[in-house]
C-alpha cells in the first residue's frame, strides 16, 4: 500500500507540473533555438516526463527549443480543421467506448476529420474524444508504407538489427479524395496492417497480420506465420502488448499508440503545454518531398500507385558507416558506438517545440495486458501523440514510446496539405529499467503516404506467400 500511495503521488506531482507548471523560466520566455542540456535542464520541469528529464539532466540528451513562428512552420492542416468543424455536436461515445451518431446512436459509416473539435475538460468522456481524435488525425494521412529497420540499442551502442517491410491501410478517415478510392468495405473494417520481417537471415520470412473492425464489441484478429513451423496461425489480441520479436516495441505502438479504443478505459487526467518532439530538420529546413509518379512501384506488395508522396530525408544519419564528412562536420550524425557524450539512442534529429495537450490515462479492460496503464499527452489541435509512458499494474514507469512529428507543407492537389519530416518514420521505445531502447526507421527510408494499397494484400491466404 505503500508503494502504490508512493507512485499515486508522483503521477500526481507530474500531472500538476504538466497542467501549470513552470520551471527556472516560463517556456514562452525561452529563446528559440536554445539548446536543453545539463546546463539548463530545469527550464523543462513539469512540460515532458521526469524519466525523460533525466536524460537532459545528466547531459545524456541534447535538443533544441524551437518555436513554430520562429522558423515560419505550422502543425495544423487547415483542411482537417475545417473537416473537423463541420463534426461539431455531430458525435458522442457510448457505453462500449465506441464514436457514434449522436441522433442515431450507431457509429457512421465514414467519419471524416476530428470527430471531437470542441472537447471540454469537465466532460467525463473528454479522454476517450481527445484518444479517437489522435485516430482521425493518423486516418486523415491515408494508408502508408514504410520499410523500417528496428534498432536494439544499448548504453553503447547498437546490439542488434532486424529489417520490416509494413503496410497500413484506413479504411475510414482519410481526405475526400482518397477515400472514394477505398471502394466497397463489406467486412466493416477499420484498419489493416501487414508486416513482414526481411532481414536477417534468422527472422527472415516473419509475417504479422491484423484486421481491426468497426464494430466496438468485435475483437481484432491477428495471425502469424512463421517459416520454421510452416503455418499461419491465430495470436491472441490480448498478446498486442508483447514485445515485437523481444525488442520493446510492441504492435500497440504502432505509429503511438494504437490498441483497439474499446478495450481500454480513458480518462483525462491534465492539460497544458509540453515540449513536444518534432523532426529537427524539416523545421529548420524544410523537407524533400516528391509526389509519386502514377505507375511508379511501392513495395514488393505494391505493383505501382496512382496517387501518393514520398517522404525522403538526405539530412540525417545515425550509422557511422553513412555519416559522411559533411554530415559529421554539421553534427547530423552520431556514432553508436561511442555515443558521443550521449547515450547511444540519444534522438540527436529531433526539435522540442512547445505544445497544448490534454493528458489521458489509458488502463486495458484485460486485466492480463503487459501495461497496467500508459499516459497519453494528445495535441489539443491537431491530435497527434507525444510522450507516451508505460506502467506496470503497481504503477512504476516502464517504458516510453515516441514518434517524432512534423509540420505541414501546402502541395498542389489532393491532398492540399502533407506532413512533412525529414527524420524518417523513426520511433523511439526506452526501456527505463533495463537501460535501453528499440530504435525504428535509423537509417532513414523513405515513407509513402496516401497510397493505394490493395485489399489482397492483406489476405490470409497472401501471408503464406509473402513469408515464403
Amino acid at each position: 500500500m505503500r508503494e502504490f500511495a508512493r507512485s499515486v503521488a508522483r503521477a500526481v506531482l507530474l500531472l500538476v507540473g504538466l497542467a501549470g507548471a513552470s520551471g527556472a523560466a516560463p517556456i514562452d520566455e525561452v529563446p528559440s533555438g536554445t539548446m536543453l542540456s545539463t546546463d539548463n535542464w530545469e527550464i523543462a520541469k513539469g512540460l515532458m516526463p521526469d524519466e525523460i528529464l533525466e536524460f537532459y539532466k545528466k547531459g545524456e540528451y541534447a535538443n533544441p527549443i524551437i518555436k513554430l513562428e520562429a522558423v515560419n512552420r505550422s502543425v495544423v492542416d487547415p483542411n482537417m480543421v475545417a473537416a473537423a468543424e463541420k463534426n461539431r455536436g455531430r458525435f458522442d461515445i457510448d457505453e462500449s467506448g465506441t464514436v457514434v451518431e449522436k441522433e442515431s446512436g450507431k457509429r457512421p459509416p465514414i467519419i471524416t476529420g476530428l470527430p471531437f473539435p470542441d472537447i471540454e475538460a469537465s466532460d467525463p468522456k473528454a479522454g476517450a474524444k481527445a484518444v479517437w481524435n489522435w485516430f482521425y488525425a493518423l486516418y486523415w494521412e491515408g494508408s502508408f508504407h514504410t520499410n523500417s529497420p528496428v534498432n536494439w540499442v544499448s548504453r553503447d551502442g547498437l546490439l542488434r538489427r532486424i529489417s520490416t517491410d509494413v503496410h497500413f491501410k484506413y479504411y475510414d478517415g482519410q481526405v475526400p479524395f482518397f477515400q472514394q478510392r477505398i471502394g466497397d468495405n463489406p467486412l466493416n473494417i477499420l484498419s489493416r496492417t501487414i508486416g513482414l520481417v526481411k532481414e536477417p537471415a534468422d527472422v527472415n520470412g516473419i509475417v504479422n497480420l491484423n484486421w481491426r473492425y468497426r464494430d466496438g464489441d468485435k475483437q481484432d484478429q491477428a495471425w502469424t506465420y512463421v517459416p520454421a513451423l510452416r503455418r499461419v496461425r491465430p495470436i491472441n489480441p490480448a498478446n498486442r502488448s508483447d514485445g515485437l520479436l523481444g525488442s520493446d516495441i510492441s504492435l500497440d505502438d504502432g505509429p503511438y499508440f494504437d490498441g483497439k479504443p474499446e478495450d481500454f478505459t480513458f480518462k483525462l487526467v491534465g492539460e497544458g503545454t509540453i515540449l513536444a518532439h518534432f523532426d529537427r530538420p524539416a523545421l529548420e529546413n524544410g523537407s524533400p518531398i516528391q509526389k509519386i509518379t502514377p505507375g511508379t512501384p511501392i513495395s514488393d506488395a505494391i505493383d505501382s500507385s496512382e496517387v501518393g508522396w514520398r517522404l525522403e530525408s538526405p539530412e540525417f544519419q545515425l550509422v557511422p558507416s553513412e555519416c559522411s564528412p559533411t554530415l559529421k562536420a554539421a553534427g547530423k550524425c552520431v556514432d553508436w558506438t561511442k555515443g558521443e557524450g550521449l547515450v547511444a539512442w540519444a534522438p540527436i534529429q529531433w526539435a522540442l517545440v512547445p505544445r497544448p495537450v490534454w493528458i489521458v490515462e489509458a488502463v486495458p479492460k484485460n486485466p492480463y495486458y503487459l501495461y497496467g496503464k500508459q499516459v497519453l499527452y494528445l495535441d489539443k489541435e491537431t491530435g497527434r501523440g507525444y510522450w507516451k509512458n508505460k506502467f506496470d499494474w503497481k504503477g512504476n514507469a516502464l517504458v516510453n514510446y515516441a514518434v517524432p512529428q512534423f509540420h505541414v507543407t501546402k502541395v498542389d492537389g489532393e491532398p492540399g496539405y502533407v506532413r512533412t519530416g525529414g527524420g524518417g518514420n523513426a520511433g523511439y521505445a526506452v526501456n527505463y529499467k533495463l537501460d535501453r531502447a528499440t530504435v525504428t526507421g535509423m537509417p532513414v527510408n523513405p515513407t509513402e503516404y496516401y497510397v493505394d494499397i490493395p485489399d489482397q494484400v492483406f489476405e490470409t491466404e497472401r501471408i503464406v506467400r509473402t513469408g515464403k
